[in-house]
């Protein structure tokens, strides 16, 4: 399980706390790290990453350069102080911060790389997801939306490995903090 602090200093660099490894810089030598984090934004926020993935497509030659850009980018537009309340990555889910940024008004990027929804869930996917992490049991979801059982069992199985979590209780949390 992976803990890991993000956090921007006066001076502008990307400091990262993490569990196991204590504080250090966040920098293109942190190969590692880089791909975690690359991983997770590829799944979990798949229009951000393609955006990322046009917006330094010149580095592409340089794979381990290029990954670098596109994770520092989307740290830097998405965690910034250190605030204490919870983890920005807690076991795989990325919590997203409200970043003080002087050209949010202006960013063609925002609500894409900046404050990115989770997307690939389709809106019943959603319901489902919510109505399970509400509580319901499987048999209310099924009545209530006229579906299968094995059909709501299914949309919550494909959600768990669309985003390479362990439990229901991990929707819950992907749901809490992206949805």
């Amino acid at each position: 399980m992976k803990q890991i602090e993000f956090f921007i200093t006066p001076e502008g660099k990307i400091m990262v706390q993490e569990q196991s490894s204590g504080l250090y810089e966040y920098n293109a030598d942190c190969k590692e790290l880089v791909q975690y984090v690359k991983g997770i934004i590829e799944f979990q926020f798949p229009d951000a990453f393609e955006a990322l993935e046009k917006l330094y497509e010149r580095s592409k030659p340089n794979k381990a350069y290029f990954d670098y850009l596109v994770t520092h980018r989307f740290i830097r537009c998405n965690f910034g102080k250190f605030d204490g309340l919870s983890y920005d990555i807690d076991d795989g889910i990325m919590h997203i911060e409200e970043v003080q940024c002087p050209i949010v008004c202006e960013c063609p990027y925002r609500g894409v790389i900046c404050k990115p929804k989770v997307l690939g869930l389709t809106d019943r996917q959603k319901e489902i997801a919510r109505m399970s992490a509400s509580g319901h049991t499987h048999e209310e979801i099924a009545a209530k939306l006229g579906i299968s059982c094995s059909c709501i069992k299914n949309v919550l199985y494909r959600i768990k490995n669309r985003f390479r979590l362990k439990s229901s209780k991990e929707i819950v949390k992907l749901l809490v903090t992206t949805i």
